[in-house]
């Protein structure tokens, strides 16, 4: 064999051996595995610190660590120093030749030192008074603030020796044991049956216990939230709130209760969790939920502390409450938040719909299946196998308000629906984003799209399979005037993904179709597929009983609603599918003409952390006098990429009382200009002047009476052609030592 043909030869075989090895090699070992957290969880001892663990890290990568709050110090490195007893969360983020990538979340708790009381685990006091008050009260109750609630009859337990103000209870045998007779066997279709974090505003059934309550937000529990109950007006220890909960129970039956609670008295407190009821006797009953506790839970002011029990629902001739009460101090205010109430949800003895007129319903919600192209690809698609995922967008209704539990909610039930019927293996192809924020318009939506629908995709896509748009009831008198709801219409049809228009519809004295009327001109105009949940609905409004089963209040729907929600949904699918396939009328949306407006197509969202060098079209930022964190701006009701409790605007611009006049500045290359800043109610909060080139464009005001730590809209800007501009925002004359909150920017 001569030279050239030995090379030769040998060059094959080695080639021969590198396809052979290629070949053989598994999968998981020819793709670079990506790095993940080696712990999703920590618990530090305050004055401690871990590190975070990280495998399967890049050599070349960069790893940076974002904590939530300053309950803890985390380093470059990873390591997270615990500083106050409580919970935080450390975003993880991986940076690769200029991509990021977020690793996830890592929850932190930090427990407190040996020797010092947790805030997070109630005091349960050693010695609750048994002593049995006098038969009857010292003074007789007005009528309009403190008749003792349960009747005539019906007169609250002194959870500690009375005072003069007490009412007494009626018998003077002391409260029996509140530890169940029988230990029920465990149920496996244990649910969240009621939960309230008050964030949207509603108390849910809770009223005041002789005195009065409202919502507040000077302070709260929920993690990134910004509500909870304030129990007011007291001038009795049995004042507080009450909540029916018959409807939610089952006699026989045991059910989890807990709630947080919080006073500010300057001293010790007793607060209790109770059930009132009359018994089978006609007797007024007022019993603990917590084990060995027949008063109150032992508070210390100015902490959250939870109290939590369980217990067997006994029966009741009339209705069951459940009770909050303070001891002690009976005039002073003190604050309720995150009840829940989990066991077997409870039998529905109301309201019944035949299977006809359920069919009925979903069938009349079927405004239009529009051009039906794309649906039948997504469902193509997932038949196939191929990844697909959902999104869907809107507010508090998708968000998944009054779901018990979250997963209830019609986005998620539909997503799983679609994946059962149509995807492979179980539908683990089949991929679901919520997208849903409370109270929120439109308007807020287009500005957070890429941020809240994009940039959660699975790896390798650039646009939802289908994006369901539900704005119509948030969106009366909305800045754009309908051009935000249009923008993500035209955003997600270039991008490719099929749109559905869903068309909530509140109780009728709430507003009923609210925007309905005023969007359906866009599925139309666009051939969009429609449902419109007023259609399959509105003509059972008058029936009795129907509110009751569909709706958890005015403007949510409970369950059963959000069931028929994603039935309808799912018809939608299913009509689809039996079609015949038509060609995409949707060629080039940029050609197109607009129903309102093209203003919002494209719109992207800047805040406190975002990187000018990420984007062309942005010069520089400035936070100047605006270098807080303003922490309550509410949160989501779903895990937000995998976290609990995740803030809506975390990374914001907040001008402190002490950040002078200082102005936060933004060069930008843009066309379009929009600001979403917060309103409180608070008068902490001030105004602050917006300029562009040097003009005076508006003053906005972050203090508003009825606000509620939500987010508005202001226009600032619209031009046909892009240019470069100078933003700036600074503290009116007067405000310089008020606080104000820049939520985000939307520009395009």
């Amino acid at each position: 064999m001569g030279k050239k043909q030995g090379t030769k030869m040998l060059c094959h075989v080695v080639v021969t051996a590198l396809v052979c090895t290629s070949v053989m090699t598994p999968m998981d070992t020819m793709a670079a595995k990506k790095a993940k957290l080696t712990k999703k969880s920590l618990v530090i001892q305050q004055g401690s610190s871990k590190k975070i663990g990280i495998k399967n890290k890049k050599s070349k990568a960069k790893y940076t660590f974002k904590a939530s709050n300053k309950k803890i110090k985390v380093t470059k490195t990873g390591k997270v120093s615990a500083l106050k007893v409580g919970t935080a969360k450390v975003v993880v983020t991986e940076t690769y030749k200029k991509k990021k990538r977020k690793v996830g979340t890592v929850s932190i708790k930090v427990t407190a030192k040996k020797g010092v009381t947790s805030t997070e685990k109630p005091t349960v006091s050693q010695s609750p008074s048994s002593a049995a008050p006098s038969a009857a009260a010292t003074v007789a109750p007005s009528a309009s603030a403190s008749t003792a609630p349960g009747g005539a009859s019906a007169t609250p337990d002194a959870s500690t020796k009375p005072e003069t103000s007490a009412i007494p209870t009626a018998s003077s045998t002391p409260e029996a044991s509140v530890a169940p007779t029988e230990t029920p066997k465990e149920d496996p279709t244990q649910t969240v049956v009621y939960n309230n974090y008050f964030e949207d505003g509603d108390t849910k059934g809770f009223t005041g216990r002789g005195s009065s309550i409202e919502i507040s937000q000077s302070e709260n529990h929920t993690d990134g939230g910004m509500n909870s109950l304030l129990c007011t007006g007291r001038s009795a220890n049995w004042h507080g709130a009450s909540l029916s909960i018959s409807k939610f129970v089952e006699v026989g039956t045991s059910y989890d209760f807990s709630a947080w609670v919080k006073q500010d008295t300057g001293e010790e407190q007793e607060i209790a969790l109770k059930l009132q009821y009359n018994d089978k006797e006609g007797n007024t009953q007022y019993k603990s939920v917590i084990s060995g506790v027949t008063g109150g839970v032992a508070c210390a002011s100015g902490t959250w502390v939870q109290l939590s029990g369980s217990y067997v629902i006994p029966e009741a001739d009339g209705d069951i409450s459940l009770y909050l009460e303070m001891s002690k101090d009976t005039a002073s205010d003190f604050l309720v938040d995150d009840v829940v109430i989990t066991g077997k949800q409870a039998e529905d003895n109301g309201y019944k719909v035949t299977d006809e007129v359920y069919a009925e319903m979903k069938a009349n919600s079927l405004l239009s299946s529009g051009n039906n192209a794309r649906l039948k690809q997504v469902i193509e698609k997932a038949q196939n196998g191929d990844d697909v995922t959902l999104a869907y967008i809107g507010g508090s209704i998708t968000e998944g308000a009054l779901a018990s539990p979250n997963s209830k909610c019609y986005a998620e039930v539909s997503a799983n629906a679609f994946a059962a019927k149509y995807g492979k293996d179980g539908g683990s192809n089949v991929h679901f984003i919520n997208a849903g924020m409370s109270g929120t318009p439109s308007d807020i939506g287009v500005v957070r799209y890429n941020r809240d629908v994009i940039e959660r995709l699975p790896e390798g896509s650039d646009h939802p399979d289908i994006l369901f748009i539900e704005f119509a009831v948030n969106d009366y008198g909305t800045a754009t005037g309908g051009g935000g709801y249009e923008g993500l219409i035209r955003q997600a049809l270039k991008s490719g993904s099929a749109v559905v228009l869903i068309f909530s519809v509140f109780k009728s004295e709430a507003g009923g179709r609210v925007m309905e009327n005023s969007y359906r001109p866009y599925g139309e105009y666009y051939d969009l597929p429609m449902i419109s949940m007023g259609d399959a609905i509105v003509e059972h409004f008058r029936e009795d009983g129907f509110y009751d089963w569909y709706f958890g209040d005015s403007l949510h729907p409970n369950n059963t609603g959000y069931q028929l929600m994603s039935d309808c949904i799912m018809n939608l699918m299913e009509t689809v599918e039996k079609e015949a396939a038509e060609e995409d009328n949707i060629k080039d949306v940029d050609a197109m003409d607009a129903v309102k407006t093209t203003a919002y197509q494209g719109i992207k969202m800047i805040d406190a952390k975002t990187v000018v060098a990420d984007d062309a079209a942005l010069k520089s930022i400035e936070a100047g006098g605006f270098t807080e964190t303003d922490s309550a701006t509410g949160s989501f009701q779903y895990e937000y990429n995998g976290a609990k409790g995740a803030a809506w605007f975390p990374d914001n611009w907040m001008h402190d009382d002490d950040g002078g006049s200082e102005a936060l500045k933004i060069t930008a290359n843009c066309k379009t200009l929009m600001f979403v800043y917060k309103l409180s109610n608070s008068s902490s909060y001030g105004s602050a002047d917006l300029y562009i080139d040097g003009v005076k464009k508006e003053t906005l005001s972050c203090y508003d009476k009825s606000g509620w730590n939500n987010g508005k809209v202001y226009v600032a800007m619209t031009e046909d052609e892009a240019a470069e501009h100078v933003i700036e925002l600074k503290m009116a004359d007067g405000d310089e030592e008020k606080k104000f909150t820049l939520l985000a920017i939307g520009y395009n």
